[in-house]
């Protein structure tokens, strides 16, 4: 972000309020604060003291990571291995057994009561009442965001709004039901929303449009979810995700930027009109790694045919369309494979030839073929693209794309869509992609006046656990398309619609094949294929274990030091 704390003295001061103020057992060595630094006690006098704590919130947005590191929200992320990206370097399997530890449990948790001490010292400070109401309602959207992800990853946790000391009896509390926490969430979103300001600063803080918009994601997930995966109704939670998209699409102030690349590849993304909230990099405060890593000799992560055989033609049909669609020219050739596809599929990931072991593209491979451009852009050069931590194009955090494909997906799980709701939202994000709009009687889905029938929507992989009408299964198909930058989206929409068999390479065998490459069928290249010619990146195979993967186990030290304080805290399913 470029709304950095510059001087040392401020950072430091603000360093050893995190220390005095957060930290939960360091507080008891600090005796004699150094005359500069800021204690909890003589902090929180102003609005710019406020302002400059709330900043250390925004850390949680990994973005493109931070310099040099690889722990970002896009390509890197952990979900790398999921269905779409095959990791560069290692195989990716599910953990058998529980971790001592976790790293976003831990983090998290930090974050909520630096969000609580917010809450409860703000009201104390001499300020602007519209400002101090704004800055309380940041301070609810960063706890909801954070009980959010912990709910998504560990399901029942932990729960406290108050700001506690090490000593207070409420520290180890039971788990609270993940349901009762997601309706924790909601309530904090809400009322965040009424307080926040409508523009704080242009897209780089969040303000009342960032908070519906995640309200919409969160709402949409919980309503998913007990559907999918509970057998319980979720309409309540889909209403109120349809509602909260609403508010942001009837915002004029938010348009679809013409060009989707440009929202991953952009040096600038401040005053986008499509960004809802960036997470900016400025040259000598905070850069990142990304288009070095998808620049250079290291191997690339690949897309997987799984991936690729979902990009449909420019008509909107899938390529294996029943009674067949006649743009879909087979995958023969890298040439075949992109002809009257869906534009954004060149744009991610070329379509100039495969690059693999034996045959590098521009000194670039991939471990499936496909070479990642997504990042590319044309006015960074050299060595700013090629050296690690020298990187500097802004990361989208929250995208009015997603608020479109929120609302549509809300209508079509509600049953209540029509061709008005897909022309107010999904077929704006289409026709900017290229593709042809939608039409639906409710349930059913057309393009150009023909039936979109997809033989993967009825699946013998799709009906393990459930095949969905043909408008909900082309919402997700956008959804994974517009989407296919990599990010963390995909990881939370496989597990809330419940289709864990996706990442198990036994029931879906495409799941660990790349790109289709017949001339090195029956060759003893590097680069393996099996007997019809897709590229084999892994040699093993993965299976996933349902219901224990679709929750992290909780950290087994964290159980242990419940115990210690007389308070179980209940492992999650399979993970015992």
């Amino acid at each position: 972000m470029r709304k950095l704390i510059t001087n040392s003295k401020i950072k430091l001061s603000i360093l050893a309020l995190s220390i005095a103020g957060l930290s939960f057992s360091c507080s008891e060595f600090l005796d004699t604060p150094p005359e500069d630094a800021f204690t909890d006690s003589n902090f929180w006098t102003s609005e710019n003291n406020v302002r400059t704590f709330s900043w250390l919130n925004y850390d949680t947005f990994l973005g493109y990571g931070n310099n040099a590191g690889t722990t970002a929200d896009f390509y890197f992320h952990n979900s790398s291995n999921f269905d779409d990206n095959l990791n560069m370097n290692v195989f990716t399997t599910f953990n058998t057994t529980a971790n001592a530890t976790n790293g976003n449990w831990n983090s998290y948790y930090t974050l909520i009561r630096r969000s609580n001490l917010m809450l409860e010292r703000i009201p104390t400070v001499a300020m602007d009442e519209t400002k101090k109401n704004h800055f309380l309602g940041v301070a609810k959207f960063f706890r909801a965001y954070t009980y959010f992800r912990l709910v998504q990853e560990f399901g029942d946790v932990p729960y406290t709004d108050a700001f506690l000391q090490q000593n207070d009896a409420n520290v180890y509390k039971p788990a609270l039901s993940r349901n009762d926490v997601i309706n924790n969430v909601i309530k904090d979103l809400e009322e965040a929303s009424a307080l926040m300001l409508n523009v704080d600063d242009k897209n780089v803080t969040v303000n009342k449009f960032t908070g519906y918009t995640l309200l919409s994601r969160v709402c949409l997930y919980e309503g998913t979810f007990r559907k999918y995966n509970l057998s319980q109704s979720g309409n309540e939670y889909l209403q109120k995700a349809k509602d909260a998209a609403l508010l942001v699409m009837n915002n004029t102030s938010y348009k679809l930027n013409p060009d989707w690349k440009a929202l991953y590849n952009s040096v600038e993304l401040l005053g986008n009109s499509e960004v809802i909230l960036a997470k900016r990099y400025i040259p000598a405060i905070l850069r990142n790694s990304i288009q070095a890593y998808t620049n250079t000799s290291t191997v690339q992560s690949g897309l997987s045919k799984f991936a690729a055989e979902s990009y449909t033609t420019t008509n909107g049909l899938p390529i294996k369309q029943v009674g067949g669609n006649s743009q879909y020219l087979g995958d023969n050739t890298i040439t075949d494979v992109f002809a009257n596809r869906d534009p954004r599929f060149a744009k991610a990931f070329g379509n100039v030839d495969y690059a693999y072991s034996d045959k590098p593209l521009n000194g670039l491979t991939s471990i499936t073929g496909y070479i990642f451009q997504l990042y590319n852009n044309p006015s960074t050069t050299g060595t700013e693209v090629t050296t690690i931590a020298q990187n500097q194009i802004d990361a989208p955090i929250f995208t009015l794309s997603e608020v479109y494909l929120n609302y549509a997906e809300a209508c079509a799980e509600l049953g209540s869509a029509t061709n008005a709701d897909l022309n107010l939202s999904i077929n704006k994000v289409r026709s900017r992609a290229g593709i042809a709009i939608l039409t639906t009687d409710g349930s059913g889905a057309s393009v150009g006046g023909i039936a979109i029938n997809d033989p993967q929507r009825t699946s013998s992989l799709e009906q393990i656990t459930g095949v969905v009408n043909p408008l909900i299964w082309e919402i997700r198909r956008e959804r994974r398309l517009e989407f296919m930058s990599w990010t963390s989206l995909r990881k939370a929409d496989i597990l809330r619609w419940k289709k864990g068999e996706y990442l198990d390479g036994t029931k879906n065998p495409d799941l660990f094949l790349g790109a289709r490459i017949p001339s090195l069928i029956g060759t003893n290249s590097r680069t393996k294929v099996n007997a019809e010619g897709y590229v084999i990146p892994y040699t093993v195979n993965r299976t996933f274990v349902s219901p224990k993967h679709y929750l992290t186990a909780i950290p087994t030290n964290d159980i242990s030091l419940y115990a210690v304080e007389g308070v179980e805290l209940k492992q999650n399913p399979g993970w015992q």
